[in-house]
């Protein structure tokens, strides 16, 4: 879904808040998910190694291919060769070994494991290079200006790179497309072939309001973390990288997350063609036309003050038949404490077509004694 997005730049600008004290991740961002609003950040376009965060992008394309068609969680792949031969996290697969979607994409997403994801890259577009052309295709298109991907697992490789926002817009677009996928990030253990293998992300088991989704280690790019926590209807995303252990990360993630939480709220003042006002229609088959917005209707404010936010609606008079969906009929005054927020654009809902001869002549009459 589509979101017309608010943010109160001139009442609160990142400046305004004291930023999140004690975080020692060389680059970071927490954002507001619903939005994708920054709520604050630091060296957030610096390009750096993802370590595994990279399988957040390899789970985007693959979970496309299953919503395609091209894969299914019930398949069962056949472990090529070469899938066992990768270094870094493994589940231990074998040549051969017959194993589901399914259980290669939580071996994925809890263990980070190589073998299990490049039996899914190559079963998909037959080799790996091949399935990253296809991850950096769809980073050019989610505006991820600040990546490139040279492998499908995240290992250390020259070139291979992202920044703290580029991986939080990752993230944003992955719980946005496939929220019906979320379970696979929020699992917390895999057993598979008698070892239980635990995700790395702490908490999901510290904070029971997080549901992911990543942790990522390599020497090149230390520890890295993204997370996303729901509180009531308030939804947060944080990237950390760079971390220098893994309680750090953990720390720095749940701070920014709190941070995020404790000073911002989130709101959604109108549905997409909710009427805002219905307003008088001259010369038209009806005599009132119904003014919204097409998206969904949200404002970042401090925490707290959504009951202080007052709205006008703004018309000019009289509007005239014929009116088309879309077409721009006023704005949307907004004041927080009495200061301006601004002027925002109200449409057309519905079409108004222009009325009969009898129609026309009486609100003609109307017209000419309401100046």
């Amino acid at each position: 879904m589509k979101i017309f997005w608010l943010g109160l730049v001139l009442l609160f600008s990142a400046s305004t808040w004291a930023a999140p004290a004690g975080i020692m991740a060389r680059a970071w961002v927490v954002i507001d998910q619903v939005s994708g609003r920054e709520l604050a950040s630091y060296q957030a376009d610096l390009p750096l190694a993802p370590a595994s965060l990279t399988q957040l992008m390899t789970a985007y394309v693959l979970l496309g291919d299953i919503r395609k068609g091209k894969l299914s969680l019930g398949e069962t792949l056949a472990v090529p060769e070469a899938a066992t031969e990768t270094d870094g996290a493994r589940v231990f697969l074998k040549a051969d070994d017959q194993v589901s979607v399914d259980t290669l994409l939580q071996a994925m997403l809890v263990q980070s494991a190589g073998d299990a994801t490049l039996t899914l890259v190559m079963a998909t577009d037959g080799s790996e290079a091949a399935f990253v052309e296809r991850m950096n295709r769809e980073a050019r298109r989610l505006g991820m200006t600040q990546t490139r991907f040279m492998n499908a697992t995240g290992l250390t490789e020259p070139g291979h790179e992202s920044s703290a926002r580029d991986l939080a817009l990752l993230s944003r677009a992955l719980l946005r497309d496939f929220p019906e996928r979320q379970g696979f990030f929020a699992q917390k253990e895999l057993t598979f072939k008698g070892i239980t293998h635990y995700n790395g992300n702490r908490l999901l088991w510290r904070d029971s309001t997080v549901n992911g989704l990543k942790v990522g280690r390599t020497i090149q790019a230390g520890f890295c973390m993204a997370a996303s926590a729901q509180r009531g209807d308030q939804r947060r995303i944080a990237v950390v990288l760079g971390g220098r252990s893994d309680a750090q990360r953990t720390q720095d993630a749940l701070r920014l997350l709190n941070y995020g939480f404790e000073n911002f709220d989130s709101v959604r003042l109108y549905r997409a063609r909710q009427p805002v006002k219905v307003v008088p229609l001259y010369r038209g088959a009806r005599s009132m036309v119904s003014i919204g917005f097409e998206q969904d209707f949200h404002l970042l404010v401090p925490a707290g003050g959504a009951v202080r936010v007052k709205a006008e609606v703004i018309t000019q008079q009289p509007i005239v038949a014929p009116v088309r969906r879309g077409q721009r009929m006023g704005a949307l005054r907004l004041m927080l404490d009495g200061k301006p927020i601004g002027d925002y654009p109200l449409v057309a809902l519905h079409d108004v077509t222009v009325a009969g001869i009898f129609g026309r002549g009486w609100d003609s009459i109307r017209l000419f004694f309401s100046k």
